[in-house]
Parts: structure tokens; C-alpha cells; sequence
């Protein structure tokens, strides 16, 4: 009778995850948030300034300007823009974390390196677009830099999800 009173216990208490893991999901579903509205307000900002790269909606100086950068050949790959690339990016890592969080350890074991894959290379393909924005536009967009910013912190809340889901696993 014990047995099957632990074994029930124990069942129910699979879908719990280790604090540090479940702090992670939550900081990755807020940066992805935050990356993802400053992505959805870069593909307007694409679609406003593609229409008239002249426009002037973004334009700092003559290095700090989206509107160099938007109006660019770099900005769009096979005619989509690498904002809406973004945008989507940033979906799907909220999407993963939330699945992650909602099912917990009943989860596939592979979700938290997929999570950790995903924001690795939307952390890389992000880093690149920085050195193009640099070295070949020679122009930076600080709505980029913020999307930047918040790849990056999703990559570090996914390691540390997938490290705290390693260590769960093997203990």
C-alpha cells in the first residue's frame, strides 16, 4: 500500500521542475517577449522605410541610423525581412519555453537543448547581422542592438535552463 502511495506521489510530483530551471523558462518567455515586440516593431519600421528609404523615421546620425540599415540589400533575405525572421524566432523560443514550463518533466528530455539550440543560433545568425551592420552597412540600428541584447539573454536563460534540466536529469 506504501509503495503505490509513493509511486502516485512521486508521479504527480514529474511534472514539477528545479526552481533554477523554472526561473530560466520565465526569463527566456520575458526576453523572448521583449525581443518579439521589438522585432514586430522592426518589421513596421522595414515595411515604412523599404517603401521610402529616404524617409528619415530612424535616422540619428550617419552611423546610428535603421533606416541605413532597413533600407539596405542586407536587410531582407530571399525577400524576407530579417526582422520578421526575428520576430518568428522569438515566437518560437517563447513557445518552447512555455511548453517546457506547462508540461515540466513530463516534457520531452530533448526540449531544453532544443530551447538551447534554437536561441544559440538565433544568438549567432544575430551576431553576424551585428558584424554586417558594422562592417558592411558601417551603419548600426539601435532597435537591432536591442533585439541583440535580448538574443543574447535568451541564449543565457537557455543555458542555464538546459544546464539545470542536465543536472535534474543525472541526479
Amino acid at each position: 500500500m506504501e509503495s503505490t502511495i509513493g509511486s502516485a506521489a512521486r508521479y504527480s510530483n514529474r511534472n514539477v521542475l528545479a526552481p533554477r530551471e523554472r526561473g530560466a523558462l520565465w526569463a527566456i518567455m520575458a526576453f523572448s517577449l521583449g525581443g518579439g515586440i521589438v522585432a514586430g516593431y522592426l518589421v513596421k519600421l522595414h515595411a515604412a522605410i523599404a517603401g521610402n528609404p529616404k524617409r528619415g523615421l530612424c535616422t540619428f546620425t550617419d552611423t546610428v541610423s535603421c533606416d541605413k540599415v532597413l533600407a539596405s540589400p542586407y536587410a531582407e533575405i530571399g525577400g524576407i525581412p530579417i526582422a520578421l525572421m526575428g520576430l518568428l524566432g522569438f515566437a518560437v523560443l517563447f513557445g518552447l519555453a512555455a511548453w517546457r514550463l506547462v508540461r515540466g518533466e513530463r516534457s520531452p528530455g530533448w526540449l531544453p537543448g532544443l530551447l538551447m539550440g534554437v536561441a544559440g543560433l538565433g544568438w549567432l545568425f544575430e551576431l553576424v547581422m551585428t558584424w554586417v551592420e558594422l562592417f558592411l552597412i558601417q551603419a548600426v540600428c539601435p532597435y537591432c542592438l536591442t533585439a541583440f541584447a535580448f538574443i543574447t539573454a535568451t541564449f543565457l536563460a537557455s543555458l542555464a535552463a538546459w544546464r539545470a534540466a542536465h543536472r535534474t536529469a543525472n541526479s
